[in-house]
């Protein structure tokens, strides 16, 4: 009953805000993003990384540890203003992810490389723009479809696939700018945390059981076109 009070509450507060601004002049806008930076697998909200404090070890029985490896991609943006300060947005696109892996023996040795389609849908909210420049904040659900998996080892590559969940759910979040070129379009850059909750792995394969989930710290830039 609290969650549903305090759901409602904040669509309350949503309302109101948007209220408060004028209609939006332009409708659909269209743009292209990138996103670079780092990722690794978590276990569970408590963001630890390292899988021996939950007492998981190889094979050998050496304890085990992931680190942050490459996270990049790129696809399409769109978004649609509901008022002044607020706008819906979708982006469909390609997502690589991974991890460093190792045990304490041999840290961080090998390599899991996770890509997937990713179809996100957030909410941002906009500052009024002060000259060219104005300032958002973004939060929404992520869906991510897995096309390929693989562990790089130094010995070769090997395919995750079969042990691999097909789908993640999850979130994204973080602040942003744009900035309004002089012609026609603008350039946006956001930081973004995205989480997934859905165990990467299927079974006990590779974690033992273990919950491991996707994490990553993304630096995004797009243009949008109008």
């Amino acid at each position: 009953m609290k969650t549903i009070t305090g759901i409602l509450m904040l669509l309350f507060l949503a309302t109101v805000l948007a209220a408060q601004d004028q209609a939006p002049k332009n409708k659909l806008r269209v743009g292209v993003y990138a996103n670079a930076g780092a990722s690794s697998l978590v276990q569970g909200m408590r963001m630890n990384m390292n899988m021996y404090n939950y007492g998981y070890s190889n094979a050998n029985g050496n304890n085990m540890m992931y680190g942050y490896a490459s996270a990049f991609g790129g696809g399409i943006s769109l978004g649609f203003p509901l008022a002044d300060r607020w706008s819906i947005n979708g982006n469909v696109g390609y997502m690589s992810r991974g991890a460093k892996y190792g045990d304490t023996y041999s840290t961080y040795n090998s390599t899991y490389r996770i890509s997937y389609i990713d179809a996100w849908v957030f909410g941002q909210y906009n500052s009024l723009p002060s000259g060219t420049v104005k300032f958002t904040g973004t939060f929404g659900l992520t869906e991510s479809t897995l096309i390929s998996a693989n562990s790089e080892t130094t010995s070769g590559n090997s395919d995750m696939m079969n042990n691999m969940n097909r789908v993640d759910i999850g979130m994204v979040l973080g602040p942003g700018m744009e900035f309004k070129l002089k012609g026609k379009g603008a350039i946006q850059t956001k930081l973004l945390y995205n989480y997934g909750f859905i165990n990467v792995f299927q079974g006990s394969y590779y974690d033992n059981g273990m919950h491991s989930n996707n994490a990553a710290f993304l630096l995004q830039v797009g243009y949008l076109f109008n």
